[in-house]
């Protein structure tokens, strides 16, 4: 099996690790499997995807599959490739796909909307989605295509199409996708430190960037940013110049990428005496609109709570969308938060075996989201908390009115709750 990322995962006892083969899938999720119950392993880097007394699906070894369509502009690739490994392929193609900050996430990083520092300009990566193959979680295949789709012919299939762009982990295992690629992006990339006074200010400036330009923040022990811009967008890269001058950062750093696959490492900075600490963590991803004119008072209700921080580790990070990402209805996709610009995610943090400790982590996660919710009152679910109290908050927060829709096609695509419950 691939290393497990997350260290809680991994400390877990499971009942067993499975290796399938695409072919294989299906007898693990059929009724007279004796495989119960399921965590399904990709990228392994949620707390989620090894758990006690459950079996591992790890899909890493053996579904590998990839097929680059120049002419087409297509990848089509297995469920088991990390985003990293798999721009680091197409690069060699001189292409890319819409990926995130960080390269160690599976496809399920695509399936539950798929946002990077490009969103901005190019919308989630479940937009560039084609087509999905896999099997419910009945044992049932499914092969659906989005030129194939149309709401006169095949609306049950555009159901279950809209579902899976968000929802998937709950109904299926998706075993290959297929998404549009696109040429490699020049990139120009800032990266600095600043107090939380700075940070509010450009805060407020980004709510005003060209879609070109996206802005990223990580606050730990440090207060680390980074700013993304295209290099093909002249306006966003004056933009970019202009802010460092205005704005500038503590420690600034400007580097250049080829594409994605050179993107720098980010966060580590806002650790810097941590960075050996061995730590489980639990992380929830909140959704909102622009901040406006209430970000200064945010900021410093948000420096309070940091100030608290029950463990070196525990974080408050956040990711700009916006632009490109409302270009696509909210009815087409099971992610609704078409209108968000901002992605905070909260990482709570505590010492291996120490349940005072979680608990108290667990707590300041909860009071920070208090602090955050009147401002991003969306959820999104890259994290799966079914073993956490707020599970169903999140649920209502991630899905709003389709989640009634979603747990009836949950009753028949997967009946027995193999997959994470709705």
């Amino acid at each position: 099996m691939a290393p497990v990322r997350n260290p809680q995962a991994a400390a877990a006892t499971p009942s067993g690790i499975l290796t399938p083969s695409s072919s294989e899938v299906a007898s693990l999720l059929n009724s007279n499997s004796h495989h119960r119950p399921l965590k399904i392993c990709g990228g392994g880097t949620t707390s989620r995807c090894a758990a006690e007394a459950h079996w591992t699906v790890d899909l890493s070894p053996k579904l590998r599959q990839l097929t680059v369509d120049q002419q087409t502009h297509r990848v089509r690739f297995g469920s088991g490739w990390t985003m990293g490994e798999l721009q680091g392929e197409l690069a060699q193609w001189g292409c890319m796909v819409t990926t995130g900050l960080s390269g160690l996430p599976g496809v399920g990083f695509v399936l539950t909307g798929g946002m990077g520092p490009l969103s901005r300009s190019l919308g989630l990566a479940i937009d560039h989605v084609q087509s999905l193959s896999g099997i419910w979680g009945n044992g049932q295949p499914f092969a659906l295509k989005r030129a194939e789709l149309s709401e006169a012919s095949a609306k049950h299939s555009i159901q279950q199409w809209t579902a899976l762009l968000g929802a998937a982990p709950f109904l299926g295992v998706v075993q290959e996708i297929e998404l549009r690629t696109l040429h490699l992006l020049p990139l120009t990339v800032v990266q600095g430190c600043v107090d939380p006074n700075r940070l509010a200010e450009l805060i407020t400036a980004a709510e005003h960037f060209p879609r070109g330009l996206s802005l990223q923040w990580c606050w730990g022990e440090a207060i680390e940013v980074m700013l993304v811009a295209r290099c093909d967008d002249p306006k966003a890269v004056e933009t970019l110049s202009d802010l460092t001058r205005t704005i500038p950062l503590n420690d600034q750093r400007q580097t250049t990428a080829a594409g994605l696959h050179q993107l720098p490492a980010f966060g580590s900075r806002a650790f810097p005496s941590t960075q050996d600490l061995v730590v489980h963590q639990e992380v929830i991803g909140l959704l909102g609109p622009g901040w406006g004119k209430a970000t200064p008072a945010l900021l410093q209700a948000l420096n309070a709570a940091m100030a608290n921080r029950p463990h070196p580790r525990c974080s408050l990070s956040n990711q700009q969308l916006g632009g490109a990402v409302a270009d696509c209805s909210s009815q087409v996709t099971a992610f609704r938060h078409r209108d968000a610009e901002w992605k905070p995610w909260i990482t709570a943090s505590w010492p291996p075996d120490d349940h005072n400790a979680r608990q108290a982590a667990l707590n300041w996660l909860v009071r920070v989201w208090e602090e955050l919710s009147p401002y991003c009152p969306g959820i999104h679910l890259a994290q799966l908390h079914d073993h956490l109290p707020w599970h169903g908050r999140e649920l209502e927060a991630a899905f709003g009115p389709w989640l009634t829709p979603l747990r009836q096609l949950k009753q028949q695509l997967d009946p027995e709750a193999v997959l994470p419950p709705l």
